[in-house]
């Protein structure tokens, strides 16, 4: 049984995480944009989840359709 507010490795009460953003992959092809949470005393990895906030990257045709696509002033 894990004790809420303890790091399950070294065991240190956990008021403070370090947040991450790291790339959720399948078959070797980055699919989501992610939150990593781990200890900032022994750095271990606490939990891992999809961003609710993440924005979808645009594919490298779309990038180049925006950067002609430019507003007329």
């Amino acid at each position: 049984m894990i004790h809420q507010g303890q790091c399950p490795k070294c065991g240190k009460r956990v008021l403070h995480v370090h947040v991450e953003s790291v790339l959720g992959m399948i078959a070797n092809e980055s699919k989501a944009r992610c939150l990593s949470y781990s200890c900032i005393h022994c750095f271990a990895v606490l939990g891992v989840q999809i961003d609710p906030r993440g924005k979808r990257r645009a594919k490298t045709a779309d990038k180049a359709v925006a950067k002609d696509d430019k507003p007329a002033k």
